[in-house]
C-alpha cells in the first residue's frame, strides 16, 4: 500500500512537467521558423482577414459584428531597396472570382500595375499557385514581399518548404525590381 501512495505522489509531482514539453506541432513550427530565419526571411505571427468566412463567423448570435480572421505566420523577404514604382497588392487565396487571378482575390485594388497587366498577372500566378506551406495570402509592398500561411509541411522536410517559400518570394522580388524602373518624366 505504501508503494502505491508513493507512486501516486511521484506521478502527481512529475506529471505536470510533461505538459511543459513541446508537442510535435510546436517542434515542427520551431524548426520551420528557425530554418526561415537562417535563409534570410523575417518571421512574424499575425492575422489576416478570412475572406470566405461563414455567416456565423461574421455575426454573433446576438447580432454583433465579428471580424473573421485567420491566425497565421508571415514570412517576409526584405527587398534590398525601396521599390516605389513596382506593383503593390495583397492577394488572398479564395474561392471568390476576381479579374486578376483565378483562385485569389483582393480587398483593395492593386496599385502600380504595368500598362499591360495580363503578362504580369500570369507570371505572378505561376509563382504563387505552387508555393508550399499552406499559403493563405501573398503581399507585394514597397519594402518587402510576404507569404502568409498556416505553416504546413504535408510530409516534406522543413528545409524544402522554406526553400519553396523563399524561392517564390525571391522570384516575385526580381519581377518587381524589373518593373520598378523610374519613369522618364519622374525627376528621381
Amino acid at each position: 500500500m505504501v508503494w502505491i501512495v508513493v507512486g501516486v505522489i511521484v506521478i502527481a509531482a512529475i506529471g505536470p512537467l510533461f505538459w511543459l514539453l513541446p508537442s510535435k506541432r510546436d517542434r515542427l513550427l520551431s524548426e520551420l521558423r528557425t530554418e526561415a530565419r537562417h535563409s534570410g526571411l523575417a518571421v512574424e505571427v499575425t492575422r489576416v482577414p478570412k475572406i470566405d468566412a461563414s455567416a456565423e463567423e461574421r455575426v454573433s448570435s446576438g447580432g454583433a459584428a465579428r471580424e473573421a480572421t485567420i491566425e497565421c505566420a508571415a514570412y517576409r523577404l526584405a527587398l534590398p531597396k525601396r521599390l516605389p514604382h513596382a506593383p503593390r497588392w495583397l492577394l488572398f487565396k479564395s474561392g471568390r472570382e476576381n479579374r486578376y487571378l483565378p483562385g485569389w482575390t483582393t480587398l483593395a485594388p492593386p496599385t502600380g500595375l504595368p500598362a499591360t497587366p495580363q503578362a504580369y498577372w500570369q507570371a505572378v500566378g505561376a509563382l504563387i499557385d505552387s508555393v508550399p506551406g499552406g499559403c493563405v495570402a501573398v503581399e507585394a509592398a514597397v519594402r518587402h514581399i510576404s507569404w502568409y500561411g498556416r505553416e504546413r509541411v504535408d510530409g516534406a522536410a522543413a528545409t524544402e518548404v522554406v526553400a519553396g517559400i523563399r524561392d517564390c518570394l525571391t522570384a516575385l522580388g526580381e519581377l518587381h525590381r524589373a518593373l520598378n524602373e523610374v519613369p522618364e518624366d519622374d525627376p528621381e
